[in-house]
């Protein structure tokens, strides 16, 4: 036998683990890699989309015709920004009356707990 498969014999147990830690090894970064190419691929994906957002329409010209897209003159009527809503939804809150006849519901869970099983 040679010198390799005398040292293989006798620490086989040390190779299994070399084996198994670089098999670990080899997943990891390859799903790692996998990962950053999807995070890659979402960041260019909201770059594109900011990037038309905040850009105005250029006319394009086609090849096979001389037709251009309508340049956007006024924005796109859309509902109120989230912080307009949140706004909106604050002031209503402060607005609601702040005593109620009913109980609270965590004293609810608080009575049931204390109330005897067959009750």
């Amino acid at each position: 036998m040679t010198q390799f498969s005398d040292w293989a014999l006798t620490n086989w147990f040390e190779l299994g683990i070399l084996v198994l830690l670089s098999a670990v090894l080899t997943t990891v970064v390859w799903f790692a890699r996998n990962i950053l190419k999807t995070l890659r691929a979402s960041q260019e994906q909201i770059g594109a989309l900011l990037r038309l957002s905040f850009s105005e329409v250029i006319p394009v010209q086609t090849p096979s015709a001389e037709v251009s897209a309508p340049a956007l003159s006024e924005p796109s009527q859309r509902g109120p920004s989230r912080l307009v809503v949140s706004c909106r939804n604050l002031v209503y809150w402060f607005q609601a009356p702040m005593g109620s006849s009913s109980l609270a519901p965590w004293r609810k869970v608080f009575r049931w707990l204390q109330a005897p099983a067959g009750s």
